[in-house]
């Protein structure tokens, strides 16, 4: 027979080995795992919500000024403002995170020195500000930082404090009476109640050290500009105590402008100080000018000079202005050179300007050394710009001594100069009569000095008046408030993530076991990547009817087998005079089986029908229908028997069994002997369908022979038992070995899987055998396939004793 042609109805699309409704199907299948999963999913994320708190965006914003450059009505006095190196935004925003204020900022907050703390069954709170107790420490062991405290309040005002959760310190507990002192080597305290005392009887408490605050408020706390080129600065944290978070941000922007503005004052307190002690030394020097010269009148009776010397004496009082500028400029160059040799890291250099002195060079020189200055006074000395910064004030200090030097050589010329004129003067006063000279000399010096004084009493005024106007160069826009919370989202969050493990697992249980499933488990196991065809499944049954078909004519068990005899004439191309092979991989796959019930089916038919048993090794049909004695197929090819002889017809079996007889030693020759191939030749005439168990053609070749002289071979296959690799083996060793008219039946179809299997059969163009084979789109099955099918499965719903 043409193979082609037989197997041409067969032949389906190439397809790939994956099969999403397959796994659809599998996964329906364990329907259970799945609801168990999200039940157990939607407790859990339940019990994680009922842990959930709020974490709260604290933000407050403040406005960043631009640096101002002094206006000249203010040049006198430049100096007096914040430098340019802090008013720059960006540095501000550095200066605004700096730990050194935010260890400022922590000082000024003592409440934070201890975490007030309740639990409950899910939940852990930070109850700041609206715990019933205060906690005033006067010393913490280092070691206490780390631990939790338990505390116990009771009615009569008495607590009991013990550790929480630290084996080391189990033992420990210490009682106190609200507002009194305790101390022990671990704390020195006293609890006072607040307003809220008596809302919670048991709560818990933790010291923090600075520097874990510090490092908290830190890393939580967050600067961004309100828009892009704005002056205007956000400053937020996020978590779950929003009081605290308020204070802290309100605390620090108030730090903050203090600082700034005592920055500011900073170089007009130097000023004020430095004049102060000049007009100490002026002050001693204008009395002692005041004394003589009212002594001097006193003494000699004189109350004004003669009128014809006082010319001289305006021009000397004049030159004496000039010896003030003079000596004012020598002044300030000492202190300069001394200020570059000793004080350096003291702070803001005077500038020149604040004492009458328009040098330009030496002004600018001034300023450039303040502003490096304050730049590195911001870095450790471990940072890269520090060194930088230290060579460039070393080469501007250098350039600020030649300056000066250079102001002293032209203060000595002015001063010789001025010795000449001076003298000049002096030596036509020295003309006058003796007395008028004397009085002259003494109203010059008081005069001298009285002007001396008068100029810093101004300068003084000056400075005072603009550090009593100096203001912070920023200014607070909004105070810290609640804007929001940052974890609205997570309970759902949670209950999505939990749902997903919840549908994830039993997926993921469902994929494992059926990847690591060795058993065939559906029709599909057989058919990927096989070369020969399914022509029929087997449902499971519970029945021990040894012929189920004949007791059931009208159940769907019936009915498969049915399909099955259709199925297997299509092949052959006829309805009688038919002869099939039965064989399997191993023992136990239900051949036997499978041929009583098969056999009894085309008995159904009023066709003569003859079931031989060629399992000579291991007999089985014998047994099942109580002929374990009884001659058969061995007996008749050893010649002890006729053929008509070993041919049995049992009461109440509509077809003719052969068994095989007594086991003989050479099984294989007997089944290749040419007597047993005639007497299949002579069977033949006599009946319309021979069906031949043989044995397991994975275990032993005695089903090779006869499938040489079959009209069809079917190989059985046993849902969850046969192991598919072994399946495959075995299937690709028939394929080598060019078995023809081969085809597959499985077995032991559970009823749930064959629910299933409705799928596959419009996929293999049947439905349980009411389909549709390709074969040029005509209907080989009839047109009411659905009516059918249909119809098979009320008789599948009927068949309950099965």
């Amino acid at each position: 027979m043409n193979q082609n042609k037989i197997e041409k109805p067969f032949l389906d699309d190439e397809e790939s080995n994956f099969d999403i409704m397959e796994w659809v199907f599998n996964f329906l299948h364990y329907w259970y795992l799945f609801v168990i999963g999200v039940i157990i999913a939607l407790g859990l994320a339940y019990l994680q919500n009922r842990k959930w708190i709020p974490s709260y965006k604290t933000l407050g914003t403040i406005i960043i000024e631009e640096y101002k450059a002094v206006s000249n009505a203010q040049a006198l006095m430049q100096g007096f403002g914040v430098q340019a190196g802090y008013s720059n935004t960006d540095n501000q925003v550095i200066m605004l995170g700096s730990n050194d204020l935010i260890n400022r900022v922590i000082d000024s907050l003592p409440q934070l020195e201890v975490d007030y703390i309740t639990k409950g069954n899910f939940k852990t709170r930070n109850i700041y500000n609206l715990s019933p107790i205060s906690i005033q420490s006067d010393y913490i062991a280092p070691e206490a930082y780390n631990l939790l405290f338990k505390i116990n309040l009771q009615p009569d005002g008495t607590y009991l404090i013990t550790v929480d959760d630290d084996k080391k310190y189990e033992d420990f507990s210490i009682r106190g009476r609200i507002g009194e002192p305790v101390s022990n080597n671990l704390f020195f305290l006293t609890i006072t109640s607040t307003p809220n005392y008596g809302t919670k009887s048991e709560l818990y408490f933790r010291f923090r050290d600075k520097s874990s605050l510090v490092a908290d408020f830190t890393s939580r706390l967050m600067f961004n500009y309100k828009s892009e080129g704005s002056s205007v600065l956000e400053v937020s944290l996020t978590s779950e105590n929003y009081q605290r978070d308020i204070d802290f941000i309100n605390k620090l922007f108030d730090t903050f402008l203090a600082e700034n503005l005592e920055r500011k004052n900073d170089a007009a307190n130097k000023t004020v100080s430095f004049i102060d002690t000049q007009l100490e030394k002026v002050a001693v020097s204008l009395n002692k000018s005041q004394d003589e010269m009212t002594n001097f009148r006193q003494k000699n009776q004189l109350v004004n000079v003669e009128t014809h010397t006082t010319d001289l004496i305006t021009k000397a009082t004049n030159y004496d202005a000039e010896l003030s500028e003079l000596r004012l400029r020598e002044i300030y160059l000492n202190y300069l050179t001394d200020y570059l040799k000793t004080n350096l890291s003291d702070g803001d250099v005077i500038a020149p300007a604040s004492l009458g002195l328009n040098e330009p060079m030496l002004m600018s020189l001034i300023q450039q050394i303040n502003d490096l200055n304050l730049k590195r006074s911001s870095l450790s000395p471990k940072n890269f710009f520090y060194s930088q910064y230290t060579d460039e004030i070393k080469n501007v200090k250098k350039s600020i001594n030649e300056v000066t030097k250079n102001m002293r050589a032209a203060l000595n010329i002015e001063k010789k100069e001025f010795d000449t004129r001076y003298a000049k003067v002096q030596k036509e006063i020295e003309e006058l009569p003796e007395k008028e000279i004397a009085m002259s000399n003494i109203e010059r010096n008081y005069k001298m000095d009285d002007n001396y004084y008068t100029f810093f009493l101004q300068k003084r005024a000056e400075a005072e008046i603009l550090k009593s106007s100096n203001t912070p160069d920023n200014e607070i826009l909004d105070k810290a408030r609640v804007v929001g919370t940052t974890n609205g989202d997570k309970k759902s969050k949670t209950t999505i993530i939990f749902l997903l493990i919840g549908v994830l697992a039993p997926a993921l249980i469902v994929i494992i076991r059926e990847l690591t499933n060795a058993a065939i488990r559906s029709t599909n196991d057989v058919e990927k990547g096989i070369p020969f065809k399914l022509i029929g499944i087997v449902r499971h049954t519970h029945s021990k009817e040894p012929l189920i078909v004949a007791k059931y004519p009208r159940s769907s068990f019936t009915e498969m087998f049915r399909v099955i005899r259709t199925r297997i004439e299509f092949v052959v191309q006829r309805k009688k005079n038919i002869m099939l092979t039965v064989t399997s991989g191993e023992s136990g796959d239900g051949k036997t089986y499978f041929c009583v019930n098969l056999a009894c089916v085309y008995a159904m038919a009023s066709r003569k029908t003859l079931l031989v048993d060629m399992d000579i090794r291991k007999p089985s049909i014998n047994v099942r229908f109580n002929m374990s004695n009884a001659a058969g197929v061995t007996n008749y090819l050893i010649g002890e028997r006729d053929l008509e002889d070993v041919i049995y017809k049992l009461p109440g079996v509509d077809f003719d069994i052969l068994p095989s007889g007594t086991v003989p030693p050479n099984a294989g020759e007997l089944i290749r002997s040419e007597k047993l191939q005639g007497m299949f030749a002579e069977l033949k005439k006599k009946y319309d369908y021979i069906v031949i168990d043989t044995s397991p053609i994975g275990i032993v070749a005695d089903a090779y022979p006869l499938s040489l002289i079959s009209d069809v071979n079917l190989f059985i296959v046993r849902n969850n038992k046969t192991n598919k690799s072994f399946f495959r083996k075995i299937i690709n060793q028939l394929k080598n070995d060019k078995i023809e008219n081969l085809y597959t039946i499985v077995n032991d179809i559970s009823i749930e899987e064959n629910k299933y299997s409705r799928y596959y059969s419009k996929k293999y163009n049947y439905a349980y055998g009411y389909g549709y084979a390709t074969g040029g789109g005509r209907n080989l099955f009839g047109k009411k396939k659905k009516e059918m099918a249909d119809k098979y499965f009320q008789y599948y719903q009927d068949d309950s004793d099965l």
